[in-house]
């Protein structure tokens, strides 16, 4: 295990198809020196974050210390003040302004958040199929295709005629999955996506993420306080501290011997919550 500020490797590119083992191979994300402030207070500080593909990757962290913003800057929500960003090979960002490369890049990223912002109006199939239409110009055959394909593989297939408004939250979370695999991203960033769901619904959705993982080569970078899914799940597992990255190891070094006094302290306090 190594406790540090940074982390970093070589960006490889990949093509976005292929077989979950072609889409496993090599760096997918390589991040240096992000900085972002907000009210004149640091939330990245100078960091480096790097991915490999096919790789589930846990961040963990106190309220504030910097994770969440980390996957917005990634997703391109967030705007960096500086620092380099590359996606499968493509520099996407350069000091921390968007190059000529940014939308190739950032096409390879899906996001799913917290609240599940499904149309309420609309059943699963519309809403997974509106913005491959509208966006990407997708005929509405290949959208359907591509929808019935991406709830298969969350376990929702039968659903697909569901009005929203009639699912579970373990179900309506399992459809936002899949309208972000809609893209078929490369990378999937969950931004505590099972907190406010009951532990064996949560254990559902995790399920799934690690199954897109061994079955599709899809790399996962997901906030969370489930430790039992990061002792079990996560390839890596990293521990923001005011917006640095303090430890980046395996669940099995931080769980059987960690050496950081504040990831401990986090640790027990979430596991006994």
């Amino acid at each position: 295990m190594t406790e540090q500020r940074n982390t970093t490797g070589t960006a490889t590119a990949n093509s976005p198809d292929g077989t979950a083992a072609e889409r496993s191979q090599g760096e997918l994300v390589a991040a240096r020196g992000l900085r972002r402030t907000f009210n004149d207070s640091p939330v990245l500080d100078g960091v480096d974050f790097s991915m490999q593909a096919g790789q589930i990757t846990v961040i963990i962290g106190r309220s504030g210390s910097g994770k969440s913003t980390l996957l917005r800057v990634l997703a391109g929500l967030t705007e960096p003040e500086d620092g380099d960003l590359t996606i499968a090979g493509h520099l996407v960002r350069k000091g921390g302004v968007r190059t000529d490369d940014y939308a190739k890049g950032e096409a390879l990223v899906g996001m799913v958040f917290q609240s599940y912002t499904l149309w309420p109006h609309m059943n699963v199939l519309d809403n997974l199929t509106l913005a491959p239409r509208k966006v990407l110009g997708m005929s509405r055959s290949e959208a359907e295709d591509r929808a019935a394909t991406a709830l298969g593989e969350v376990g929702m297939a039968h659903h697909i005629r569901s009005r929203s408004t009639g699912l579970s939250g373990g179900e309506r979370q399992r459809v936002a999955i899949a309208r972000a695999l809609m893209m078929r991203p490369r990378l999937l960033l969950c931004d505590e996506i099972t907190s406010a769901l009951d532990p064996p619904v949560a254990a559902e959705v995790l399920s799934v993420l690690a199954r897109l993982k061994n079955e599709e080569g899809i790399a996962v970078a997901l906030v969370t306080h489930d430790m039992a899914f990061a002792s079990k799940a996560a390839d890596r597992l990293v521990f923001f501290s005011q917006g640095r990255i303090a430890v980046d190891a395996t669940p099995e070094q931080v769980f059987r011997g960690c050496e950081n006094a504040e990831l401990r302290s986090f640790v027990e306090a979430v596991t006994l919550s």
